[in-house]
């Protein structure tokens, strides 16, 4: 769960952070409010590709911080993951999780199953075959043992 997301020289950003809360959290506001660069900031703290020209006018870089807790993750640091990302105008990425350097790819590939952002346009890992025995696995982990039992006749079925 994202408890904190933190941007800076993003577009018309300055410098917010956000608290968020267990459970639903809603963006509302105006057309230009911002919303699509929270949106997008999520995108970029996952290891998506940023345009220097999203970097605020006049600043030399931007800045996305996220909290996670994730308290059952092996990362985690009482319950914590922080990840950060700095993005300079040269093109210089610098990567961090819970404090270690890291490239773009390893950000990438350490995000993939935490944040998923879904839209009109954007790739879903549901559409992604390769994340399908992800799914199942954790629908078989949280399953009651009636439901652990039926699953290898279901296979052989399908077999």
């Amino acid at each position: 769960m994202i408890s904190n997301l933190h941007i800076k020289n993003i577009g018309i950003i300055d410098d917010i952070s956000i608290n968020l809360n267990q459970g639903l959290n809603v963006l509302t506001g105006e057309t230009g409010a911002g919303k699509t660069l929270i949106i997008d900031s999520l995108a970029i703290i996952s290891g998506g590709r940023f345009s220097k020209e999203m970097i605020r006018k006049g600043q030399e870089y931007s800045f996305v911080e996220v909290c996670l807790y994730l308290p059952n993750h092996e990362n985690a640091i009482d319950g914590n993951i922080i990840i950060s990302r700095e993005i300079y105008q040269n093109g210089r990425n610098l990567c961090k999780i819970n404090g270690r350097m890291v490239t773009v790819n390893e950000l990438k590939e350490f995000m993939r199953n935490i944040i998923d952002i879904h839209g009109q346009q954007d790739n879903q890992t549901i559409l992604d075959t390769t994340s399908h025995i992800q799914y199942l696995d954790g629908f078989v982990r949280r399953g009651n043992n009636a439901t652990k039992r039926k699953i290898p006749k279901a296979v052989r079925r399908i077999l």
